[in-house]
């Protein structure tokens, strides 16, 4: 549902883009996020029921912004209804979180990329994240790639784990100016609060890949090939936390990301943890719907203890 439609006159100062932001409970976010593409000509944002002042400050922020709202289901899905019902108003659309920003760097290749695409529908873009003030490079795998910045029409989304995974026959390219990502600005808590709701669904992603072959060539493919190579290895490896730190702490050299760099792998690891757990507690469910044993997937209801564990 749209909120809010402003004027279709492109301003002289402002560059033919869509620039789409999902949003929910972002007030600490949202002001910056939209003056960051302050350059460019149409800003949507699609809210997932905001309870604080998000739209509020979004109309503050920026007099045309085009509000919509839809329930959010996955970040697939999310971005699928915002292509196929926000209208954007240009053929080039780019994709921000309310947590990130658009550099000055990000911005110029932006519109480098849109006005010479050479044949290419889409492009990957990378993120500097940031954690206690500081840019930790190492030990969240800089750069990163994911699918950003797309010509309407040539892309579609589907769901994979907690995020999502393109879909398009048409070639690709990469920007390698950097956007910024706060993942931490509501908070340490808010952070766990939604890796522990992401740990679930990857649960669903660590089974799929265990399913799909190994394809060890890819190792030595483009970036985003290596990388689901890397995943369908990580899949089939037993102590996934341990080797989670080891591997961005030492292989990575997050310990060169000092302090913040360390308490993030931990972070990561403990993240790793729960997964575990989780696919563990599928297991035993599975095991005990056959044996119509007790297990931890039902709760038990003669236990008087105030003791959580």
């Amino acid at each position: 549902m749209e909120e809010h439609r402003p004027s279709t006159v492109v301003l002289n100062d402002r560059f033919p883009l869509s620039v789409i932001i999902l949003t929910r409970d972002e007030e600490v976010n949202i002001a910056d996020c939209l003056a960051s593409v302050a350059w460019a000509d149409d800003a949507i944002v699609v809210d997932s029921g905001s309870k604080d002042r998000t739209l509020e400050l979004a109309r503050q922020a920026r007099a045309d912004v085009r509000i919509f709202s839809h329930p959010f289901q996955d970040f697939g899905d999310q971005r699928n209804w915002a292509l196929d019902h926000a209208a954007p108003r240009h053929p080039w659309v780019l994709f921000l979180d309310a947590d990130e920003r658009c550099t000055p760097a990000c911005a110029e290749a932006i519109r480098r990329a849109v006005s010479q695409p050479e044949g290419k529908v889409g492009f990957y873009l990378t993120c500097r994240n940031f954690f206690l003030g500081r840019w930790i490079k190492r030990c969240t795998l800089y750069p990163s790639w994911q699918l950003r910045l797309l010509k309407l029409g040539c892309v579609r989304y589907r769901k994979e784990g907690h995020g999502q995974r393109e879909v398009t026959d048409g070639p690709l390219g990469y920007i390698r100016q950097p956007y910024d990502h706060f993942g931490f600005s509501k908070g340490v808590s808010d952070w766990i609060a939604r890796h522990n709701a992401y740990s679930t669904n990857e649960v669903e992603l660590i089974e799929q890949l265990r399913r799909e072959p190994l394809r060890l060539g890819d190792l030595f493919k483009e970036p985003i090939q290596r990388r689901r190579c890397l995943k369908r290895l990580a899949a089939r490896t037993g102590f996934r936390s341990v080797l989670r730190f080891l591997y961005l702490y030492c292989l990575r050299a997050g310990f060169l990301d000092g302090a913040p760099g360390l308490m993030f792998c931990l972070l990561r690891a403990a993240h790793e943890m729960h997964i575990t757990v989780k696919l563990a507690e599928k297991r035993a469910c599975g095991q005990s719907r056959g044996t119509q044993t007790l297990s931890s997937c039902g709760p038990v209801s003669h236990s008087t203890s105030g003791v959580s564990q």
